[in-house]
Parts: C-alpha cells; sequence; structure tokens
C-alpha cells in the first residue's frame, strides 16, 4: 500500500484484499496508461474528492508507473533524537516540520539528510541508525524549466542520533525561524500543526 498526498488529498495505491470499508472511492487502475493516470490525476486534483483509492493487483508494479507520469524529484530528511531522547523540529511557514531538502546531484540519500539537517538546525555530529518509510507528496511545479508540471516529491528518512551539545540554529534564509527541541511526549503539539503527509513519520515516535 502506497499514499501520495496533494495538500489535504489523499490518494492510496492498494490491491483489493486491503480495501477498508473506511476507504472511499475505489478506483479499478488494471488498464491504466500513463496518459490515464495524468488525465484521472488532473480530474482528482480539481475535484472535491478529499480521499480516493486506486486499486491494483500489484501495488508495487503500479506504483512505478503512477510515479513515471509525473516530474520526479527525490529529497531526503532526519528524524533526530538527542542524549535525553528528545526530538528535532523546525517551525517553518507557520507549521512545523522535519529538516529535509533536495538530493543534489551525486549525492546519496543519506548524504542528503545529513547535509539537510546540519544545514536547516545549525548542528553537526549526526550518525544514521536506520532508514524509516518514505514519504509522498505531489504540487504544482513553481520552476522556469517544468512550470505547471505536476511534482512527485518522494522523501527518503532517516532516524538520527545527535552527539552534540548546540541547541541548533534556524537556516533563517530557507524561511526556518525556530529549532526545537520536543520530548516525545509532547509530539502531540507538533502533530496538531504539521503537514499531513508528516504525520506518519511523527506517529511512529508518539507516546
Amino acid at each position: 500500500m502506497y499514499k501520495v498526498f496533494l495538500n489535504q488529498k489523499l490518494i492510496t495505491i492498494s490491491d483489493k484484499e486491503n480495501i477498508t470499508l473506511k476507504k472511499t472511492s475505489p478506483q479499478q487502475a488494471h488498464s491504466f496508461s500513463v496518459s490515464d493516470i495524468q488525465k484521472w490525476f488532473q480530474n482528482f486534483s480539481q475535484n472535491k474528492e478529499t480521499e480516493t483509492t486506486l486499486v491494483h493487483n500489484s501495488p508495487e508494479h503500479f506504483f512505478e508507473l503512477f510515479k513515471s507520469a509525473f516530474v520526479k524529484i527525490d529529497a531526503a530528511g532526519g528524524v533526530v533524537f538527542d542524549n535525553n531522547q528528545k526530538m528535532l523540529f523546525i517551525f517553518r511557514n507557520g507549521v512545523w516540520d522535519l529538516p529535509k531538502g533536495k538530493v543534489d546531484k551525486g549525492e546519496t540519500t543519506e548524504q542528503a539528510a545529513v547535509r539537510e539537517v546540519e544545514e536547516e538546525c545549525g548542528i553537526t555530529g549526526l550518525q544514521i541508525r536506520k532508514e524509516l518509510p518514505s514519504t509522498f507528496h505531489m504540487y504544482e511545479s513553481p520552476y522556469p524549466k517544468t512550470k505547471g508540471q505536476w511534482i512527485l516529491k518522494e522523501t527518503f528518512w532517516y532516524e538520527m542520533k545527535y552527539h552534540g551539545n548546540a541547541f541548533g540554529q534556524p537556516q533563517q534564509e530557507e524561511g526556518i525561524t525556530r529549532v526545537e527541541w520536543f520530548p516525545r511526549t509532547k509530539l502531540s503539539d507538533v502533530f496538531a500543526n504539521t503537514y499531513t503527509n508528516l504525520k506518519q513519520i511523527i506517529e511512529i515516535y508518539r507516546l
């Protein structure tokens, strides 16, 4: 099962065995081509539906086809814990966020994740502990070369341990105004004011 977010809208890609009664507007996607996906998505992006499910016998195969219908961008970020098991967040554009950014040419996703945390939070001394599930979201491209096209961004997440002593410094030129360490018992405060797709990651750690 795969989940792709478009602002507050959710697209789930699943086989029929994993569809529950809570799933709304199931759509059989067995015969979809790339152009079918693009037309379907354009309609979904404009209608009032907030959640739908694309059903396919092989979700893994269909998801690769789905991704190929859009401009793909890879990003990477970190879920960082200090020695007191507090979790690192940044405050940007009025919401709590996790440090992340685009993968540069020649970088691995692990290297990009560490670099982005260091740059956005002003800390060093990070150690990757494990890989976490990726998140997927879509938006209309504001970039000159692809302006108006739909971007599908996959963010690769890594759990990290911070071995330094500095509190951190927000990268203000990236619109970050605060760096904060939250105990896991307080993650509900973050959960109430964060992006929908990030809730999948935060939910893993809430007590």
